[in-house]
């Protein structure tokens, strides 16, 4: 797993982002937590746990950062959907993956993808950088999970024709197909020898992520018929318990209000304003709504993972 000296400040994988708007002016992180110093007493102590975060601690006989522990943790997650899948791959199970692949590293592939657009806000609500890194990790594993949802729906979907028609000859394919175009080269070049060789190219890159992040509404709102379709991609089986949410283009607006709106400008001015006058509670009683809808959204999407991966890795794929 990546750590903080494998790339520039604010210039990782997964999310072209390298500024952070103060009210009139947008500065880098590293200005940021210049003018911190001076100007907001309460983030010293944030940067302390920081600090405390990069302490080393005994583990074993041997010494690891606080950090990377937390890191591993946290970022074994997004390891689950290729776990999920391993039988399968190591018995070439093919009833496994025509049933359930796409469901278990589609949902893995946007689950990951969330996460890895939540580290920017988290960032600039608590004002702690120790868990950046995991932006580039979950970054990557969505590549993975998609790249490994693309090459199933080729090789194991019931559509008639080759590898290409499968994966052209329905809307909802189509879009996967260019989604996984995209995120191949975010893949190629999220390390840092291609962040030197592209210079400030390489942020313009990366702003890709948006791009898949729209088409992913697309390519949910085609598979599941724009959330009214009933059968096996809609409402029609109990599931997870719920028949609205159980649909992923449900659970992808949930999750999207609140990481598209903390990413506005003028959001994000207001909420510097707020810390600098010491107002934080405000700031979360204001988005908690939506950081609640958040969880709830991504609830449901763990659980259909889990539900889904669960079958997989038994290989034996739900019909869910």
């Amino acid at each position: 797993m990546a750590t903080t000296r494998d790339y520039a400040r604010g210039r990782y994988p997964g999310e072209a982002v390298g500024t952070w708007p103060e009210p009139g002016a947008v500065g880098t992180w590293d200005e940021e937590e210049q003018r911190a110093d001076d100007e907001r007493p309460q983030r010293r102590a944030k940067r302390g746990m920081d600090e405390w975060m990069d302490a080393d601690f005994k583990f074993g006989g041997s010494r690891i950062k606080r950090k990377t522990l937390a890191l591993v943790l946290i970022g074994s997650f997004g390891v689950l959907p290729l776990f999920f899948m391993t039988p399968a791959l190591l018995t070439m199970n093919e009833n496994t993956f025509a049933g359930s692949v796409d469901d278990t590293l589609g949902t893995g592939a946007m689950v990951c993808l969330f996460l890895c657009l939540l580290v920017s806000p988290l960032m600039l609500l608590t004002g702690l950088r120790w868990f950046f890194p995991l932006r580039r990790w979950f970054g990557i594993m969505m590549a993975c999970c998609g790249i490994g949802d693309g090459l199933a729906a080729g090789l194991t979907d019931n559509f008639a024709g080759n590898f290409f028609d499968k994966l052209t000859e329905h809307t909802f394919t189509l879009v996967g197909f260019v989604m996984v175009l995209l995120v191949i080269p975010l893949l190629l070049t999220g390390n840092p020898w291609a962040q030197r060789k592209l210079g400030r190219y390489w942020n313009t890159l990366h702003k890709l992520i948006y791009v898949i992040w729209a088409f992913l509404f697309i390519h949910l709102a085609t598979l599941e018929g724009f959330g009214f379709e009933r059968g096996t991609n809609g409402s029609g089986f109990a599931g997870d318990g719920d028949p609205i949410l159980h649909q992923r283009l449900y659970q992808y607006g949930a999750c999207s209000l609140f990481l598209l709106v903390l990413r506005l400008p003028p959001v994000k001015r207001w909420i510097v304003a707020r810390q600098k006058e010491g107002r934080t509670k405000l700031v979360w009683l204001t988005i908690a709504p939506i950081f609640a809808l958040f969880v709830f959204g991504m609830a449901f999407a763990i659980n259909e993972l889990i539900f889904k991966g669960t079958h997989s890795f038994t290989e034996n794929p739900s019909n869910e």
